[in-house]
């Protein structure tokens, strides 16, 4: 090895390492950005469809109270055309939701903490119109299903952590 080499093989490690190092920071900022626009995304979504829960829910907690809808109840709200176009406004937003959060497009965490408890609710009230609903078309709301069941399952884990932002 002459004396030239071992400063260019040293230079070249140096270098080596130097980008590895940049690559690995360039890798974690990409993920962190990510996931930023993936909660700013779903922030964004939960608000656009927030106000027409709020709306179709105080029509029926209005009409009815807060118990879950029965029989008579949705005898009702079949006859009533407005009744029923915002109960299945109301559940298919909910049902578009859910596709985004089962498909990991939205984020669930954040969704849990930010509506977790009404989105619970929304299904509990509305189970039985469901239930209804699923003996002619069964895969009716059945997204939306599985995203009440996770959060309730989750209910149970006290404090919830998750939905924090990880790699910032």
């Amino acid at each position: 090895m002459t004396i030239f080499e071992i400063p260019t093989i040293i230079i070249a490690t140096a270098t080596a390492l130097i980008l590895i190092v940049q690559a690995s920071l360039a890798l974690k900022s990409i993920k962190a950005d990510h996931e930023r626009r993936k909660k700013q995304a779903t922030f964004d979504y939960v608000q656009k469809v927030r106000p027409a829960w709020i709306e179709a829910k105080h029509i029926l907690e209005e009409k009815w109270g807060k118990d879950p809808l029965t029989s008579k109840e949705l005898e009702e709200i079949d006859k009533n055309f407005q009744l029923l176009v915002r109960v299945r406004e109301l559940l298919g937003r909910l049902e578009h939701l859910s596709v985004g959060i089962n498909s990991g497009v939205f984020d669930k965490d954040l969704i849990f903490r930010m509506s977790g408890s009404q989105i619970i609710s929304i299904y509990k009230r509305l189970h039985t119109y469901i239930d209804r609903v699923q003996k002619r078309n069964p895969t009716a709301y059945i997204e939306f299903q599985e995203v009440v069941k996770v959060f309730e399952e989750r209910k149970r884990i006290k404090p919830e952590k998750n939905g924090n932002i990880i790699n910032s």
